[in-house]
């Protein structure tokens, strides 16, 4: 008899965590974009910012903020504005939106800073990046700071992938689901550890092609 007693009550104490942690989901998901930063603090290290499903048409400015891991995932981005990146970004989901125009990742330092534009600067701690699902065409990675593991890019419209890794392999690069990429691409697969080219527009594994060199001829007048 204690022992259906003692069930009984582990049940109720069951049935009243999943009630309250039902309850806190709703209501973070009831949040909206501002009352979410709102309570946030600058001089705190942000673990987990989870802005999924908030019909975010435009990236806020999260620069502010010091976060590990940036989920912006099932929105309705058109564009992703690396200004508005927070500090520290270890972890980007931006998958699931309509990110359309092309996308050039840089993570650089010192004389190189001068070749590129800063605007298209992410953080140096950045390890894994995801922007699955989406309209994009074409993208550039371009790291001279060591970290970067993972980039998915499956489910786009890519017809071409630029990377340059100076110091370190990639982990993992999905590029599948992309109908119109070439196999042949000006990266080393060879440096990657694990690639998924599966559904695109040439059925073969992913192949290196040194870049044209163009040398150009003065006219002889």
């Amino acid at each position: 008899m204690k022992y259906v007693v003692f069930l009984k009550y582990l049940l109720f104490v069951f049935f009243l965590f999943s009630c309250n942690s039902n309850n806190a989901q709703e209501n973070k998901k009831s949040q909206s974009v501002e009352q979410i930063l709102s309570k946030l603090n600058t001089r705190d290290t942000i673990q987990l910012l989870d802005l999924s499903y908030k019909n975010i048409k435009e990236l806020p400015d999260l620069s502010r903020f010091k976060v590990r891991k940036l989920n912006i995932s099932h929105n309705n981005l058109d564009t992703l504005n690396m200004k508005n990146l927070p500090n520290y970004l270890v972890d980007l989901d931006a998958s699931f939106n309509k990110i359309n125009d092309g996308i050039n990742f840089q993570n650089i330092k010192g004389t190189y800073s001068q070749m590129f534009k800063g605007e298209n600067n992410i953080s140096k701690y950045i390890k894994r990046i995801n922007l699955s699902n989406n309209e994009i065409e074409g993208i550039s990675f371009i790291f001279y700071e060591k970290g970067i593991e993972s980039i998915v890019l499956s489910n786009n419209n890519l017809d071409g992938v630029y990377l340059y890794l100076k110091y370190k392999k990639l982990n993992y690069l999905d590029v599948s689901n992309n109908p119109k990429l070439s196999n042949l691409v000006t990266f080393d697969p060879a440096n990657i550890d694990t690639v998924k080219s599966n559904n695109i527009a040439i059925d073969a594994p992913l192949k290196f092609i040194e870049q044209p060199q163009i040398t150009t001829i003065p006219d002889k007048n």
